[in-house]
């Protein structure tokens, strides 16, 4: 399969969430840095990462080769690099859940800011709930 015909068939799409293939570390520590696209300029990727910058988040540059449709390769293997796509782009009327990294409908959360990675939705309001309890 040519790069021409790989590429087609799959888009890099503004707003479309990616999180890493993988997640498991050294001690069992995970690390789940997911990101939105922000805008695509050929092979570079900016990306906005709740977990970069200062306070809210940043801006950051991913390299096209670096996404992926899915956490496995062509042969089946698990992705030992790189990101795969997780959710998106949202159709209309939908938020972004900060927890999960999802583009859901708005009837779906318990709380909205309507803004980048700070709503939450009811799923994941439950398990932060079960985690760390009620707060009150």
């Amino acid at each position: 399969m040519s790069n021409e015909t790989k590429a087609a068939t799959f888009e890099v799409l503004p707003q479309q969430t990616y999180v890493p293939c993988k997640t498991d570390y050294l001690w069992g520590e995970t690390r789940h840095k997911p990101f939105v696209v922000w805008s695509v300029h050929g092979d570079r990727i900016k990306v906005w990462d709740p977990s970069g910058g200062q306070r809210l988040g940043g801006f950051r540059w991913i390299a096209r080769r670096n996404l992926h449709e899915s956490g496995k390769t062509k042969t089946g293997k698990e992705r030992k690099t790189g990101y795969r796509l997780h959710s998106g782009p949202p159709e209309e009327d939908q938020e972004l859940c900060g927890s999960c990294f999802r583009w859901l409908d708005l009837d779906q959360f318990d709380a909205t800011a309507l803004v980048y990675g700070h709503s939450t939705c009811r799923t994941c309001k439950a398990e932060i709930e079960k985690m760390y309890g009620v707060a009150g």
